[in-house]
């Protein structure tokens, strides 16, 4: 199974600001309360199944967005909740990640882009301690993917 690989043609991929994380390493934080229906970039509702059949059908457009929230050390993931669901269930190794990075993040907040309220508290020495700019690498933030990447030769 080949996805292609639309995201290649995102302003922050052209940033070097994403990149390819281990889906295992992602499923860890998706928020096991999102809506069952999933949308498409066009805003069409649709199953979980029929998010994996559009995805083959036309790629993938953009990476799931991790937020970090630095002030209140926590961190989820904001955009990417039903793709990193089919991801899992049909072995997709390999996703493209971004970093969105906040003061503070959380589902309490109004620019919100899931309907799930998982919030992760990020342990000492889990990320970064500074904002350089509002989108990173997740490798520069979470320092742990730099030995996932390098382990799974990424």
């Amino acid at each position: 199974m080949h996805i292609k690989e639309v995201w290649k043609e995102h302003p922050l991929y052209q940033q070097k600001k994403i990149e390819l994380i281990p889906t295992e390493w992602v499923w860890k934080y998706w928020g096991r309360d999102v809506s069952p229906e999933a949308d498409l970039l066009d805003g069409t509702i649709v199953s979980i199944n029929e998010l994996w059949e559009n995805i083959l059908e036309v790629g993938l457009h953009n990476p799931l967005i991790m937020r970090v929230g630095l002030k209140n050390k926590k961190f989820r993931l904001e955009a990417g909740n039903h793709r990193i669901q089919v991801f899992h269930q049909h072995g997709v190794r390999l996703i493209p990640v971004t970093v969105q990075m906040r003061e503070e993040c959380g589902p309490h907040l109004a620019d919100v882009m899931t309907d799930a309220s998982h919030n992760f508290d990020a342990p000492e020495g889990f990320l970064i301690s500074k904002i350089t700019d509002e989108y990173m690498a997740p490798s520069e933030v979470f320092p742990d993917l730099k030995n996932l990447q390098k382990n799974a030769n990424i």
